[in-house]
Protein backbone atom coordinates (compact mmCIF):
# COMPACT_ATOMS: atom_id res chain seq x y z
CA UNK A 1 0.00 0.00 0.00
CA UNK A 2 1.32 3.42 -0.93
CA UNK A 3 1.06 6.39 1.38
CA UNK A 4 0.62 9.76 -0.24
CA UNK A 5 1.31 12.88 1.77
CA UNK A 6 -0.47 16.12 0.90
CA UNK A 7 -0.56 19.55 2.48
CA UNK A 8 -3.22 20.26 5.11
CA UNK A 9 -4.69 23.02 2.93
CA UNK A 10 -5.18 20.60 0.00
CA UNK A 11 -6.67 17.94 2.24
CA UNK A 12 -9.18 20.40 3.73
CA UNK A 13 -10.02 21.73 0.26
CA UNK A 14 -10.76 18.25 -1.13
CA UNK A 15 -12.74 17.26 1.97
CA UNK A 16 -14.89 20.40 1.66
CA UNK A 17 -15.52 19.72 -2.05
CA UNK A 18 -16.45 16.13 -1.31
CA UNK A 19 -18.92 17.27 1.37
CA UNK A 20 -20.46 19.69 -1.15
CA UNK A 21 -20.87 16.89 -3.70
CA UNK A 22 -22.48 14.59 -1.13
CA UNK A 23 -24.82 17.38 -0.03
CA UNK A 24 -25.78 18.13 -3.63
CA UNK A 25 -26.43 14.43 -4.35
CA UNK A 26 -28.63 14.14 -1.25
CA UNK A 27 -30.66 17.19 -2.25
CA UNK A 28 -31.09 16.23 -5.91
CA UNK A 29 -32.10 12.61 -5.58
CA UNK A 30 -35.16 11.52 -7.52
CA UNK A 31 -38.40 12.21 -5.74
CA UNK A 32 -41.52 10.07 -6.27
CA UNK A 33 -42.93 12.81 -8.52
CA UNK A 34 -39.82 12.58 -10.75
CA UNK A 35 -40.21 8.82 -11.03
CA UNK A 36 -43.88 9.30 -11.98
CA UNK A 37 -42.75 10.71 -15.35
CA UNK A 38 -41.68 7.22 -16.42
CA UNK A 39 -45.25 6.03 -15.86
CA UNK A 40 -46.76 8.93 -17.82
CA UNK A 41 -44.71 8.46 -21.00
CA UNK A 42 -43.78 5.36 -22.99
CA UNK A 43 -41.18 5.00 -25.72
CA UNK A 44 -42.51 4.14 -29.18
CA UNK A 45 -40.85 0.76 -29.58
CA UNK A 46 -42.06 -0.38 -26.16
CA UNK A 47 -45.58 0.83 -26.96
CA UNK A 48 -45.65 -0.93 -30.32
CA UNK A 49 -44.41 -4.15 -28.72
CA UNK A 50 -46.93 -4.02 -25.89
CA UNK A 51 -49.84 -3.33 -28.26
CA UNK A 52 -48.48 -5.76 -30.87
CA UNK A 53 -48.74 -3.16 -33.62
CA UNK A 54 -46.13 -2.05 -36.15
CA UNK A 55 -44.12 1.12 -35.58
CA UNK A 56 -45.60 2.37 -38.86
CA UNK A 57 -49.07 2.38 -37.25
CA UNK A 58 -47.80 4.70 -34.52
CA UNK A 59 -46.21 6.89 -37.18
CA UNK A 60 -49.54 7.06 -39.06
CA UNK A 61 -51.36 8.05 -35.86
CA UNK A 62 -48.76 10.78 -35.28
CA UNK A 63 -48.97 12.08 -38.85
CA UNK A 64 -52.77 12.16 -38.80
CA UNK A 65 -52.76 14.09 -35.52
CA UNK A 66 -54.64 11.36 -33.64
CA UNK A 67 -51.76 10.77 -31.25
CA UNK A 68 -49.49 13.49 -29.94
CA UNK A 69 -45.87 12.74 -29.13
CA UNK A 70 -42.57 14.14 -27.97
CA UNK A 71 -39.12 13.36 -29.26
CA UNK A 72 -35.91 13.19 -27.29
CA UNK A 73 -32.99 12.66 -29.59
CA UNK A 74 -34.10 9.97 -32.01
CA UNK A 75 -36.65 8.39 -29.67
CA UNK A 76 -40.36 9.08 -29.81
CA UNK A 77 -42.43 9.09 -26.62
CA UNK A 78 -46.20 8.94 -26.16
CA UNK A 79 -48.41 9.87 -23.21
CA UNK A 80 -49.81 6.69 -21.67
CA UNK A 81 -53.11 8.40 -20.78
CA UNK A 82 -53.63 9.51 -24.38
CA UNK A 83 -52.86 6.03 -25.71
CA UNK A 84 -55.40 4.62 -23.24
CA UNK A 85 -58.04 7.05 -24.53
CA UNK A 86 -57.38 5.87 -28.10
CA UNK A 87 -57.68 2.25 -26.99
CA UNK A 88 -60.93 2.98 -25.15
CA UNK A 89 -62.35 4.78 -28.18
CA UNK A 90 -61.51 1.82 -30.42
CA UNK A 91 -59.20 3.76 -32.76
CA UNK A 92 -56.36 1.33 -32.03
CA UNK A 93 -57.02 -2.37 -32.19
CA UNK A 94 -54.77 -4.57 -30.09
CA UNK A 95 -54.02 -7.89 -31.72
CA UNK A 96 -52.62 -11.00 -30.12
CA UNK A 97 -49.79 -13.01 -31.59
CA UNK A 98 -50.69 -16.58 -32.35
Amino acid sequence: MDIVAIERFSFDFFRKKLEQIVSWADNTSLSPSDMRIEKEWIEGRALAASLNIPLRTLQSLRESGKLSFSTVGKKVYYKVAEVQKLLDSGRIKVTTKE
